[in-house]
């Protein structure tokens, strides 16, 4: 299979000869790795197939002439480490005059279509949620300063702050004696429209003239908002910030409320990426309408300095292909890539992270940049991943002769490979449906007792969050056997590492214990685990465990299999 694989890569860059990069500064990102991943092993397969077809054009003079590897363009905004770059997709920077086939070009910022004018202010406040309260005020007097009458686009960070910034809009245009001095159409077509609408909070604020653009939203009350922006119907767009990546909504004000989000990976605020900032400012300035756009940024007092300093000046882009190691190599492998150490090796020296190690050693790990270093950190970084990948059954390794070692894939491995998962995830739900065969092999003769149990050791909850999951009593006690079954399968599928990142804001913890306690399963299958023992000794805090993603997964499933009550709107999206 592997070797089937590799041919069907080796087919897909011989049909491909060029590749285009679009912000090819993300590297730098979280999902950078999969971009690197792509750009190596295209370079790398590009360079076994050039070969192949030498040799081939040697011994058979009658044929065609070896064909260049696949051309890759990148285009990226200002960096710091862009010969870096150019050299990792095989672009030439150092021939000179009238035949060299040079291909690194850098753009001064005056080339861009509509020059911008960038505002930076800086709001005292340790806490969050009051220094957003009191940003509202300044970006109505931005608007009403900088753009009274042209689009105005401000980005949040949550769709909590949509609501509230739009409804603090709302209140200090109607403080001026104008609340509707953001809508530029007939207020019966607006509020038409608007009893039209999902969302109750957009369907409140669109009549002001303030639209409201999140995930949260059906994609019917997306479109309707963004062409009544486009249209100019209504002046203001309150967005969460991933609009700035995802439809081009251009405006003349861009306000960037705020530089930090909440991450319930961390359970903390962070600061935005630096080009994501780039990325809203971006967004102001219409070529069509605009000699100029002009974007305000508001952030932490301390933080004025740092974004004066790298909004103008370029950064250097870093690798992020070592936190993506393991499923990276994994795929290589499971296609037929990489079928040794040393070839794992040799795909490495490919990579970006390959060319940032030499050049930056101390961030990556390594000792030193001379080649005997580079060589022992590469070699130790592929063991590594090589053990963590058989430790979790992805890949056998088998020892020969020397120092290198065959490498094969496994069916875990492909499974992971296949459909995108994380290296732990396939080994850990083998895991638990073997514990759940176990489970079932040693109490499948208590189905007859369990039947004599009333229902209400399984039905958990008030006489309304009985009628609500009423579909509950298809698992009835007499089925409880298969009831935690289905309860177990979706347990462990959601303890899976693909669920870390489920976001858990802040105070939601309260929220999911108040959701387990009308769920039929809980939040640890106690309520279907018959045999246990309900007793529970000292153990983690029941709130530490409300905030795990993990558990949040858990409610959330249940929740949508017998139509529970979600506590807020957020969680619907979720």
């Amino acid at each position: 299979a592997s070797s089937s694989n590799a041919s069907n890569g080796k087919r897909f860059v011989r049909e491909v000869g060029l590749l285009i990069i679009d912000e090819i500064h993300l590297l730098g990102e979280d999902r950078g790795a999969v971009l690197e991943a792509i750009v190596s092993r295209t370079r790398f397969i590009s360079r076994h197939v050039q070969a192949e077809n030498k040799q081939r054009t040697s011994s058979s003079s009658g044929e065609k002439a070896a064909p260049a590897m696949t051309r890759i363009m990148g285009l990226s905004t200002a960096l710091a480490n862009p010969y870096d770059l150019a050299d990792w997709i095989g672009i030439d920077t150092e021939s000179f005059g009238v035949d060299a086939n040079r291909g690194l070009y850098n753009f001064r910022p005056s080339v861009r279509p509509v020059p911008m004018v960038v505002h930076i202010q800086g709001y005292p406040g340790r806490h969050y949620c009051p220094r957003m309260a009191t940003m509202n005020k300044p970006c109505y007097a931005a608007i009403k300063d900088l753009s009274p009458s042209k689009p105005s686009m401000i980005f949040v960070a949550s769709r909590r702050q949509t609501r509230l910034t739009a409804l603090d809009l709302i209140s200090h245009a109607a403080g001026e004696e104008n609340p509707k001095s953001f809508l530029h159409c007939d207020e019966l077509y607006i509020e038409d429209v608007a009893s039209q609408l999902n969302d109750t909070a957009l369907r409140h604020t669109i009549t002001f003239g303030i639209g409201l653009h999140h995930a949260g939203l059906t994609s019917r009350d997306r479109e309707t908002v963004e062409r009544l922006y486009l249209e100019g119907q209504i002046q203001v767009l309150v967005a969460t910030a991933t609009l700035a990546w995802g439809v081009n909504l251009p405006a003349h004000l861009v306000i960037v409320k705020g530089t930090e989000f909440f991450d319930g990976k961390l359970s903390r605020y962070v600061d935005y990426p630096v080009t994501d900032i780039l990325q809203m400012m971006g967004r102001a300035g219409r070529p069509q309408f605009d000699k100029e756009g002009v974007a305000v940024i508001m952030c932490e007092e301390s933080k004025k300095t740092f974004l004066k300093k790298f909004l103008y000046e370029p950064f250097p882009v870093e690798s992020c292909l070592g936190e993506r190691m393991c499923e990276t190599i994994n795929a290589e492998i499971s296609i037929g890539t990489i079928n040794s150490l040393s070839d794992a090796i040799g795909y490495l020296k490919w990579t970006f992270y390959a060319r940032r190690v030499k050049l930056n050693p101390s961030y990556y790990g390594a000792k030193s940049s001379n080649d005997d270093a580079l060589e022992d950190f590469f070699l130790a970084v592929v063991q590594e991943t090589t053990d963590k990948l058989q430790e979790h059954g992805c890949i056998s390794v088998d020892k020969t002769e020397g120092t290198d070692s065959l490498v094969t894939t496994t069916p875990l491995g492909g499974a992971a490979s296949n459909f995108y998962l994380n290296h732990r995830t396939p080994k850990q739900l083998q895991s638990g449906s073997r514990g759940l065969k176990k489970v079932l092999a040693q109490h499948g003769q208590e189905l007859k007792h369990s039947s004599e149990l009333p229902k209400h050791e399984f039905l958990i909850g008030d006489a309304d969050s009985k009628k609500r999951v009423g579909s509950i009593y298809k698992f009835s006690p007499e089925h409880a056997m298969y009831t935690f079954a289905i309860a177990k399968i979706l347990f462990e599928l959601s303890a899976t590492h693909e669920f870390n990142e489920l976001p858990v804001r802040h105070n939601e913890e309260e929220l999911n214990l108040e959701l387990s306690r009308s769920l039929p399963w809980g939040y640890d299958l106690s309520k279907v685990s018959w045999w246990m023992d309900k007793q529970k000794g000292p153990g983690k805090n029941i709130l530490d465990i409300m905030a795990d993603p993990h558990t949040k997964c858990f409610l959330l499933l249940q929740a949508f299999i017998f139509k529970g009550k979600l506590p807020i709107s957020d969680y619907i999206n979720d």
